[in-house]
């Protein structure tokens, strides 16, 4: 009999994870269950280009409808998995429903972080988190609108970048003293608020939202802890993602800000797979314990799970990055701040094309680029495959790092992770992550 693969989850991760188990060579049923109304989509441009208007959801689909035809899946759309019964090896649905598999993957996502504070506005307060979210906030954006955005992450900075162009009045609050605090520091995050200001946004640093009070004239008061109100037609709240692990955790896998997982995408019980935002997962590059946000993480650990189903090794071990699109520059980040006691300037903010590089003392951590593609891909590569980058090549502009990221690879078969197997198969894929 073959095998039965049950995929739970419609994200990116479940989408990449079906297409690598079958390119693998996974030949059993695969049945992939997802609690949206629709096929896997790009959650990316909800806060942009989606946003915007001018695209429809099937312009979001991350792979056609027939993808899932060609690749034999049975797609269950718009049923929620209430219960895992690993010791039978069933899911319950709430339609009362039930399905059996062999082999589980866990492509659950997470869900916005919801605002805590006293609210009698809530049929004005939206986030951007699903395609229903932007589709539920888009028709209340045809005439120019008095707009609240709370939070300084890429969801509030892409919102407000794309919704000011349109006519709207922008005020975005952030909690702490810079925006994007865990992806850049005061200079990436100082060019950004700058450029937020040139466009007519207001943007107020270190404000902590304490209520939103509904106005007899059907405005919104958005009160903070500096004791000012901000009126608003309508408020938008990015302050984070709650990653989804009620499912795992009744079904007694390991969870710890995520559903845990080794390398290869499993999590405590080997026939289980999780991958994408619900997970926390090992890299070995940073000798430490992640879980991340991003497309990059979606789409890569998605693979290794893929793999893992189709009885194949391909290890996750890469190093994070992520981007934004923001009044036409792309922002580019790679690699985690954390322990940087030094910072490189490469390029000329005033041309609005440079880069910081951070280091601890001369050990590259990582790096934030804003419109330089080159410099970004050159520190992929010095990152992922341990390839050293002297604070002094980065800052010096006669140091062609352009050519640096176009050279294959310096496999170091010294060190005893990655392997060469698996560095091997990062520089094959070097020109399509």
């Amino acid at each position: 009999m073959s095998a039965e693969l049950l995929v739970i989850g419609g994200g990116q991760a479940a989408a990449q994870l079906i297409e690598v188990a079958r390119q693998e060579g996974f030949a059993g049923s695969i049945t992939l269950v997802s609690e949206e109304p629709t096929l896997p989509y790009q959650r990316p441009p909800l806060s942009k280009q989606f946003l915007a208007g001018g695209h429809t959801a099937e312009w979001l689909l991350y792979r056609p409808a027939d993808f899932y035809s060609k690749h034999a899946v049975d797609v269950r759309l718009g049923r929620r998995v209430q219960e895992i019964d690993r010791a039978r090896c069933s899911v319950h649905l709430d339609d009362g429903s039930s399905l059996q598999f062999d082999r589980l993957a866990l492509t659950v996502g997470a869900r916005a972080r919801r605002l805590e504070v006293d609210c009698d506005a809530h049929d004005s307060l939206f986030y951007i988190r699903t395609l229903a979210d932007v589709q539920g906030l888009r028709p209340r954006l045809q005439s120019p609108r008095r707009i609240v955005i709370i939070g300084g992450g890429f969801i509030g900075l892409e919102a407000a970048a794309v919704l000011v162009q349109l006519g709207h009045t922008i005020t975005l609050l952030a909690a702490g003293a810079e925006v994007i605090p865990r992806i850049a520091t005061t200079d990436i995050s100082g060019f950004l608020v700058a450029r937020h200001r040139q466009h007519g946004v207001n943007i107020l640093l270190g404000t902590t939202v304490t209520a939103l009070r509904r106005r007899h004239d059907g405005s919104v008061a958005v009160e903070t802890d500096t004791g000012a109100a901000h009126i608003a037609d309508l408020v938008i709240a990015g302050i984070g993602a709650v990653p989804n692990v009620e499912l795992a955790a009744s079904a007694g896998l390991a969870c710890d800000n995520g559903i845990v997982v080794d390398t290869f995408a499993r999590t405590s019980d080997p026939d289980i797979v999780a991958a994408g935002d619900c997970t926390n997962h090992p890299n070995a590059l940073l000798g430490a314990n992640l879980r991340l946000e991003t497309v990059h993480n979606a789409v890569e650990q998605g693979r290794t799970a893929g793999a893992t189903i189709a009885g194949k090794e391909l290890p996750y071990v890469q190093a994070p990055w992520v981007w934004s699109d923001q009044y036409g520059l792309r922002m580019q980040s790679v690699g985690v701040l954390d322990g940087f006691n030094r910072t490189v300037l490469r390029g000329d903010p005033a041309r609005s094309s440079f880069s910081i590089f951070y280091y601890r003392d001369d050990t590259l951590l990582a790096a934030s680029t804003i419109n330089q593609p080159l410099v970004f891909g050159a520190v992929r590569r010095a990152l992922n495959h341990r390839v050293a980058l002297s604070p002094q090549d980065a800052a010096d502009p006669r140091f062609d790092l352009a050519a640096f990221a176009k050279n294959p690879p310096q496999l170091n078969f010294d060190v005893p992770w990655p392997t060469r197997y698996e560095q091997q198969q990062r520089a094959l894929a070097w020109g399509h992550a």
